[in-house]
């Protein structure tokens, strides 16, 4: 004969394997999931005016200044938003600076259509 401590026992052993099976479950349906956007922007040029060669050295890809405004490109879409990769560098503008620079020309350069795939992460609760 089965004693009524027994069953007790055996109902909250039953009753906490049922928690922890669906509590995996719900678990899975909450996986954090990424959302990409890709825009295309034009990046900050240089400040001042500087030689051709400097300009341009100083705007390309590679350098801290072509990271930090592909970075600003996304972080202008919102709070959370980050930049993933760059898909397109765009193209090297430089413009030349009008004024008096002792015979020499001076220039301001920038980044035009630039391609950056940015990301958030979407929360499945």
């Amino acid at each position: 004969m089965i004693k009524e401590g027994e069953i007790m026992k055996f109902n909250i052993f039953f009753l906490f394997t049922l928690l922890f099976v669906f509590s995996n479950q719900s678990f899975a349906a909450s996986e954090d999931s990424w959302v990409t956007k890709n825009i295309t922007g034009d990046l900050k040029s240089t400040a001042g005016c500087k030689d051709k060669a400097k300009a341009e050295k100083k705007t390309v890809p590679g350098s801290y200044r072509f990271k930090k405004y592909t970075t600003l490109l996304c972080n202008e879409l919102g709070y959370g938003w980050g930049k993933s990769k760059v898909v397109d560098n765009g193209e090297l503008v430089c413009d030349a600076c009008e004024g008096e620079y002792e015979g020499k020309e001076k220039y301001r350069c920038y980044m035009q259509d630039v391609v950056v795939e940015c990301k958030i992460v979407k929360r499945g609760f």
